[in-house]
């Protein structure tokens, strides 16, 4: 692939379009009419409450408003994820918030209000007209129990934007100020580490190359790691403190109640999987034999990721829209279409250069946005069209939703946003190998679909175990603020979920993934990916069973859903029960069939 230097050098048809939000405007007129709105608002936010009808005249001062704030922060975070170190950019949106802010003083304390209201929402809850707002409004009753006091609720409302956003402070160390070196091979050339080259480098037929990256990554984050290690604890410490000062149980429930799941939840997670570890270390010791038939050498950690067959694993950006196109030619209704529109229109960021934002992602907060942008990093693999389906699975979530649900229904919450992104995965894993020409292509594709469920389900549990002590503890004021603590309490979640014949033990570099986790730095809810691939595959399974039919109504009761109810209850009425223990039993046997058919064909492809 081609290098580029700066973000301006890639071709058009390479980055997304993001003028198109701004249309015949310019960002300084939206962000005035959004001002304005806000202002307008500013004046009612006491009276509002005085009629019904004041109340929803209110309301569409707020759609205007969540309108224009989509597109002024999908145009500022977009931008700014194509350069992290743009000044004009960091300083455009230090201004816009800043901006805000000075606007959310003035606003005070919503909970407030509600509770010196409370007696009229009760009965206003109840009409049509507040159909599109009951659940927000349910939502904010039931905080009430939790609310403080009123002088209180003004303090931390006027001063929120005050606070550090620990969640940007890692993606700018991590993204832009770690250094993660280089990788000699024996001939003595270096590679240079980075998070788009890494796994490449990994894959690499010289020992020496898979171990120094293995290493130099790691060490990386190492370097830095009681720095990280403070900054996860007083992370998790002021989520802790603010929950257990509201007379939340824990800082847990304050967090699952924002999706009305119940603890119970997590302790099914959990313990399924860990009933189910044997298939996964059937897998791993498979492969660890496959690798000394094909080596002649024990399989180290470094090694796992080197591909055990040679096929063509060098896909162009064109190849991967392509095989989009075919994948998504069996989906109903208007979805390939619109799949067409985005590959055609410039939705797609696709190419890695120095300060881009590493990894990948599809824009929320899309409502009004003609385009529903997706950010990639590609690397001309297969994983990179890979993440294109799975990027593109959460951008026709959003159209759906966006299209049959209002605004304040159509953001869809975290807990449904990987179910469509993976099984966008599964139907790609499942093409190709209906298109395989060899036992070694279905091979490579088996182990691919494998360490999806690996990486997503084993590995995401494993972490959100570990987050779930470590939030606990740090509520019962453990003292865990140093990497050590953290690296102890990491090792003894890793025990139950070890698939090697290694025991987790401390000071191993593999540990840094305690504190290296991106998504620990925000909330507790790696759990939530897990699920989805779950839950994933059980609405891939009703497609492989009843086609037409399971696609409709994956599409009209799953997609088109958006946020219109809680997410335990929108997955029950498209079929799915997340407490059940059958959807986890359906989802391990689809798993065990594809370590059992990966050993068969291992077995014949390295028999000696």
């Amino acid at each position: 692939m081609k290098k580029y230097e700066k973000y301006e050098d890639i071709e058009e048809k390479y980055r997304f379009d993001l003028e198109d939000i701004l249309g015949n405007k310019k960002l300084s007129d939206l962000e005035d009419e959004y001002f304005l709105l806000l202002d307008k608002q500013l004046e009612i936010k006491d009276s509002k409450y005085n009629s019904l009808e004041e109340y929803v005249a209110s309301l569409e001062l707020s759609k205007q408003s969540i309108l224009l704030a989509n597109k002024i922060d999908n145009y500022l975070s977009n931008k700014l994820n194509t350069n992290l170190v743009d000044p004009k950019i960091n300083k455009l949106i230090s201004q816009f918030d800043a901006k805000k802010s000075e606007y959310d003083k003035k606003f005070g304390s919503e909970i407030n209000r509600i509770a010196k209201n409370k007696e009229k929402i009760l009965q206003w809850i109840k009409l049509l007209e507040l159909k599109e707002v009951k659940k927000d409004l349910e939502a904010l009753l039931n905080e009430l129990d939790h609310k403080l006091d009123d002088k209180i609720e003004n303090y931390l409302a006027a001063t929120a934007n005050g606070e550090p956003d620990v969640e940007e402070l890692f993606s700018v160390l991590t993204d832009s100020e770690i250094d993660y070196g280089y990788a000699s091979n024996k001939w003595g050339r270096r590679f240079k580490i980075t998070e788009g080259s890494r796994l490449n480098l990994l894959k690499n037929s010289d020992e020496k190359v898979r171990k120094e990256t293995y290493f130099n990554y790691a060490n990386a984050y190492l370097k830095h790691k009681q720095s990280l290690a403070k900054m996860l604890y007083q992370h998790i410490k002021s989520i802790s403190v603010d929950a257990l000062s509201r007379n939340y149980s824990s800082s847990i429930e304050s967090i699952l109640i924002s999706d009305n799941i119940d603890k119970k939840l997590l302790e099914i997670l959990f313990s399924n999987v860990k009933n189910n570890i044997s298939i996964f270390r059937k897998y791993w010791n498979a492969h660890a034999k496959f690798f000394e038939a094909k080596f002649n050498k024990k399989m180290e950690l470094w090694d796992s990721a080197i591909d055990l067959v040679k096929i063509k694993n060098k896909y162009s950006i064109e190849d991967g829209q392509k095989i989009l196109k075919e994948i998504s030619a069996i989906m109903p209704f208007e979805y390939k279409e619109i799949v067409d529109k985005a590959i055609n229109e410039n939705w797609i960021d696709y190419i890695n250069v120095p300060s881009k934002r590493s990894g990948a992602y599809s824009i929320g907060g899309s409502h009004g946005i003609n385009k529903i942008y997706i950010l990639m990093n590609w690397d001309n693999t297969i994983n990179s069209i890979n993440t294109l389906c799975h990027e593109m699975g959460h951008s026709m979530h959003s159209y759906f939703s966006n299209k049959n649900q209002s605004v304040f229904r159509s953001q869809y919450p975290l807990f449904l946003a990987e179910i469509a992104s993976i099984f966008n995965e599964l139907l790609l894993n499942d093409y190709l190998i209906s298109k395989a020409k060899t036992k070694e292509e279905k091979f490579f594709l088996l182990n691919e679909s494998i360490n999806d469920f690996i990486g997503t389900v084993l590995r995401q549990t494993q972490w959100a175990n570990y987050e779930f002590e470590l939030y606990n503890q740090i509520d019962k004021n453990e003292p865990l603020n140093s990497y050590e603590a953290l690296e102890e309490l990491y090792v003894n979640i890793s025990k139950d979920y070890a698939i090697t014949n290694k025991e987790p033990q401390i000071n191993d570099v593999a540990n840094v993934y305690s504190i290296m986790v991106p998504h620990f730095y925000y909330y507790f809810y790696v759990y939530k990916y897990a699920i989805g691939y779950i839950v994933a595959n059980v609405f891939f399974q009703k497609y492989k069973k009843d086609k037409t039919k399971a696609l409709e109504d994956y599409i009209n009761k799953f997609l088109s859903a958006g946020d219109r109810d809680w997410p335990a209850v929108i997955l029950k009425e498209a079929g799915i029960d997340v407490y059940s223990k059958e959807i986890y039993d359906l989802a391990f046997s689809l798993l065990n069939e594809k370590v059992d058919e990966y050993i068969k064909l291992g077995n014949e492809i390295f028999k000696k």
